[in-house]
């Protein structure tokens, strides 16, 4: 099954595109609302990675360079990679999208809480605290019963630690080059896992400019605000669509 998620018919036409990469133990279905929210300003195109939602019996990929040589060949069948191209990454969704980025140039890298690259190489890819605090998160609040909650909860555990052994096949090269493009690094004030300083890190990963903002919130802003997200993210697309020769 593709990795590829989209919501409108008119992908030649509409640009930019938002290339959208989920946090840990999440799917791509969060970003059809997106869609919605921007309209005609930007095609939202978000990755389904094995395991989740319409995946869920699908193999665990070899690797974080598995999961790019796929996504990158599917961009390019759907004709996407001639278009302004933004790749939009939250928290661990963030070192794919970097990854994503370092193999197709787009106009601009945004990342959401994610720490960089080379704090990835440092400490590890996410561990077992990790998948106890996010699954844990996924199901705080819930209404249902109790029983119910720790089944959900079990699932969501599931996933992670999937996308726990993805994250250990992170490798920078030697040889890397550093893209060329814009980098926006946002950050919640209340986050808890990751900091401004490993946030202010990514402009070692550009030769452009690096963008930092910090939403009110905490480690899980995409759910907690996904409208103050959507509003940040409309503005870098407006200024790629300014920027384009007519």
């Amino acid at each position: 099954m593709t990795y590829l998620r989209t919501w409108t018919n008119d992908v030649p036409t509409v640009r930019p595109v938002l290339l959208c990469l989920p946090q840990a133990g999440a799917g791509a279905l969060q970003f059809q609302n997106w869609q919605l929210r921007l309209g005609s300003r930007a095609t939202v195109c978000a990755v389904q990675l094995p395991g989740r939602e319409d995946r869920w019996g699908d193999p665990a990929p070899s690797g974080i360079a598995e999961v790019v040589e796929t996504v990158v060949a599917e961009l390019a069948d759907a004709g996407l990679l001639g278009r302004p191209l933004v790749v939009f990454g939250d928290s661990f969704g963030g070192l794919l999208a970097y990854e994503v980025a370092r193999a197709v140039g787009p106009a601009a890298l945004v990342v959401c809480v994610c720490r960089a690259p080379v704090h990835w190489t440092r400490q590890g890819g996410l561990d077992d605290d990790d998948v106890e605090q996010l699954a844990s998160a996924s199901v705080e609040g819930s209404s249902l019963p109790s029983e119910l909650v720790a089944e959900m909860r079990e699932i969501a555990a599931e996933v992670l630690r999937r996308d726990a052994v993805l994250s250990t096949t992170f490798r920078i090269p030697p040889d890397a080059e550093p893209l060329r493009c814009p980098v926006y690094a946002w950050g919640a004030v209340h986050d808890e896992k990751v900091t401004p300083a490993q946030l202010d890190d990514w402009r070692e990963v550009t030769t452009g400019p690096l963008h930092r903002h910090d939403f009110t919130g905490g480690h899980r802003i995409s759910r907690e605000d996904p409208l103050a997200l959507l509003g940040q993210l409309s503005e870098v697309l407006s200024d790629l669509a300014e920027e384009e020769p007519s």
